[in-house]
């Protein structure tokens, strides 16, 4: 009998040191080669866009809280709508539509006559992007909505019924 199981052990390990020395990647070595071929998709125009949009929205902001002259980008529109999604489907009359009204936010916010006018302006920027990305690419979101500059303490009181 103590021989039956010592050649069970011996088999058991023998099958035990060929499945782990095969050829075959390992589940984290194939995540890793799942995640480096995630990684290695190009961007698309617009998706690059998107980010440039976002770092430049980012210095407004700061620009903004801290009362200086603004010169935002005005001719973004035909960047929108000439450079290709990601995904075809963000392209169209809708997002044309979501395009116009975030170039007319930014010339409203481009001519913000004082301090006051420049942070109620900003924010209608940052909702129309926010707006676009209900209906198109929900995950930058959380990430846009950081962009909202907090309103004066004159416009939060003036704000109260």
């Amino acid at each position: 009998m103590l021989k039956h199981y010592s050649i069970a052990v011996l088999a058991f390990s023998i099958a035990i040191m060929a499945a782990c020395s095969s050829d075959k990647p390992s589940e984290q070595g194939e995540t890793e080669s799942a995640e480096s071929s995630m990684k290695m998709a190009e961007d698309s125009e617009l998706a690059l866009l998107m980010r440039h949009m976002h770092e430049e929205a980012k210095k407004l902001k700061l620009a903004v809280e801290e009362g200086k002259e603004i010169v935002p980008d005005t001719a973004i529109y035909s960047r929108l709508v000439s450079s290709e999604p990601t995904n075809a489907n963000v392209s169209g009359p809708v997002f044309e539509g979501f395009s116009r009204h975030y170039a007319e936010q930014m010339r409203s916010f481009a001519e913000a006559s004082d301090p006051s006018d420049a942070r109620k302006k900003f924010n209608g920027l940052v909702s129309s992007c926010v707006q676009c990305h209900q209906s198109y690419c929900t995950g930058p979101i959380p990430t846009i909505e950081k962009l909202y500059v907090d309103a004066e303490p004159a416009d939060r009181l003036s704000a109260l019924p």
